[in-house]
């Protein structure tokens, strides 16, 4: 509107009696009103828009979740199973010694007094250190994002996308997921962990965060393995060739050496990549503290 037609309004009521300054008051009431109408126009526009984007997120993910090739052929192929022996010659310390096959018996020399011959209490067998776990990990904890989560096995399903096979790895839901043809912890092989980003508890969402050196710790019933964070990629999957596919499954294949690798997706607002997390083991599997109960307790 033009300021002559807000003059003319004001001269009308004044010459109905009504002060300038009331005039004045009611012309900023008005404006005030269009104002906040506005905003709240533009909030519930922004509101739905989000909502909308939240919605296209979770389908895009459900539809791409942690894809790799596995064959190009009509028959569903499954990944290989991971040998459950290290290919790498076992340390010694992996095994107590054997060769005299009993602890020895301790003996008394006699005195004046003849007195018979004492036999020790046999001590329990502890597990040395360094043993492999055995079974797989059953909770994550990375201190560097604030993330402990349980651990979960899964498996995988067949896919066919544009006349290909894929083998699709299951993630669970607020959980991380254990790739059951990879290694247990310990065992000198390649131990793979997946987990969502952006739906379903989120739980490997600040992934991308870790830096070289930072801690994990892996679980497995009352003992840890530690492993210290010494590489980190993001590699282009969706709609790429066959050929790149094959070479980005490699990251979650058999290895000689032990490592733990966590894979998931990136970025937040799609699926278009993978996040690779490689860390190396830092100390021997070590079994946790037992506590004893507290006073009075039953």
């Amino acid at each position: 509107m033009r300021p002559r037609y807000f003059l003319a309004i004001i001269e009308d009521m004044e010459q109905l009696g009504t002060p300038k300054i009331k005039i004045i008051e009611r012309i900023i009431t008005g404006a005030t009103l269009l104002i906040w109408i506005g905003v709240l126009l533009v909030a519930a526009g922004l509101t739905m828009a989000y909502f909308d984007m939240r919605a296209e997120q979770q389908a895009v993910a459900q539809a791409d979740m942690l894809s790799f090739v596995v064959e190009n052929t009509a028959t569903p192929v499954a990944p290989p199973t991971a040998t459950r022996t290290p290919t790498l010659t076992p340390s010694p310390t992996f095994a107590l010694p054997t060769s005299t096959g009993s602890r020895p018996t301790r003996t008394f020399t006699p005195t004046l007094t003849p007195t018979p011959t004492s036999t020790p209490t046999a001590l329990p067998t502890l597990a040395p250190d360094s043993a492999p776990a055995g079974a797989p990990p059953d909770r994550i904890v990375i201190s560097a994002i604030a993330l402990d989560a349980a651990v979960k096995p899964i498996g995988w399903h067949i896919e066919e996308q544009d006349g290909q096979k894929f083998s699709v790895w299951d993630v669970p839901d607020n959980a991380a997921g254990w790739h059951e043809t990879s290694a247990y912890p310990g065992e000198g092989g390649n131990v793979v962990l997946n987990g969502h980003h952006n739906i379903r508890g989120e739980v490997f969402r600040y992934l991308i965060d870790l830096e070289a050196g930072a801690k994990i710790k892996l679980y497995v019933g009352d003992r840890i393995y530690y492993y210290s964070v010494t590489e980190k990629h993001i590699i282009k999957e969706k709609g790429e060739p066959q050929q790149v596919r094959y070479e980005n499954a490699r990251w979650i294949a058999p290895t000689d050496d032990e490592r733990l690798t966590l894979v998931t997706c990136w970025p937040y607002t799609s699926n278009s990549h993978r996040l690779i997390i490689v860390a190396m083991p830092e100390e021997p599997g070590r079994l946790l503290p037992k506590l004893s109960p507290p006073q009075g307790a039953s």
